[in-house]
């Protein structure tokens, strides 16, 4: 209990930290939804640690709470981080297509939903375990998500130095020992090694945290235009979806 309170006053010292960077750079006028999840995670923190000092509780109460907080803001970051990839080219986009990017990244939860069923911890509640299989399903969408941004990086012409892929990298590292936590535990009890497996992807939080404050106190690099290829295939779906539109207009209106 001691060294997870530990990590979490060291986590709580670490977001104050990237807080003030991201707000000396400036960088939540680019990135408000990404800078709100941390702050939110500095509250949340923050409160559920006073309230198990003060308390004493054992309830898995605030863990449920915060975990689908967190996964709503986890989703909508990676709407964010979507959209602020086709910055280049917003002005060239129609007005659906933010939407649309955003049903897309919600259909990807839902078929990430059934591949994160593992088998559980017995003896605990259907609250909490409705909860673990929440927070794996983000996890598996993050790491989807980066998976996607690593692969599709040449053509948007992005790398390490852009904001977007460093947010994107902090996310998947987080979320692929995040996964292979809750993989472990479904062969675990409570007891010292249950602690052990949470200590690690503690850490690794707070490696991503420290990634982000070192990247972020750089100088942001300058964006570079998509390829003539990738451009050429968004436009392509803006013209789907538009069209699409239009033909769901003419369908109400005959109606």
């Amino acid at each position: 209990m001691l060294i997870a309170n530990l990590l979490t006053i060291i986590g709580i010292v670490a977001e104050a930290t990237f807080i003030a960077v991201l707000v000396w750079r400036r960088t939540y006028r680019s990135f408000p939804v990404f800078f709100s999840y941390i702050v939110w995670g500095l509250a949340g923190d923050s409160t559920i640690l006073t309230l198990q000092i003060v308390t004493q509780s054992q309830s898995l109460a605030p863990f449920e709470i915060e975990t689908y907080i967190d996964s709503l803001f986890q989703y909508l970051v990676l709407i964010e981080l979507a959209w602020s990839i086709l910055r280049p080219m917003q002005r060239s986009l129609p007005k659906g297509f933010l939407p649309g990017i955003s049903l897309l990244i919600a259909a990807t939860a839902v078929l990430a939903w059934p591949l994160s069923q593992i088998k559980e911890t017995p003896g605990l509640a259907w609250q909490f375990l409705f909860a673990l299989h929440t927070q794996r399903t983000f996890a598996i969408l993050r790491v989807l998500f980066f998976l996607a941004l690593v692969c599709s990086s040449q053509f948007l012409r992005i790398s390490w130095r852009d904001r977007e892929f460093q947010v994107a990298t902090g996310l998947g590292f987080y979320s692929l020992v995040s996964l292979a936590g809750t993989i472990v535990h479904s062969h675990q009890f409570f007891g010292l090694q249950y602690l052990y497996v949470d200590v690690a992807v503690g850490c690794s939080y707070l490696l991503a945290l420290g990634y982000w404050i070192y990247s972020f106190v750089q100088q942001e690099a300058p964006r570079r235009e998509m390829t003539p290829e990738m451009q050429d295939l968004l436009l392509g779906m803006a013209g789907a979806l538009r069209r699409q539109r239009d033909r769901l207009s003419q369908t109400t209106i005959s109606s």
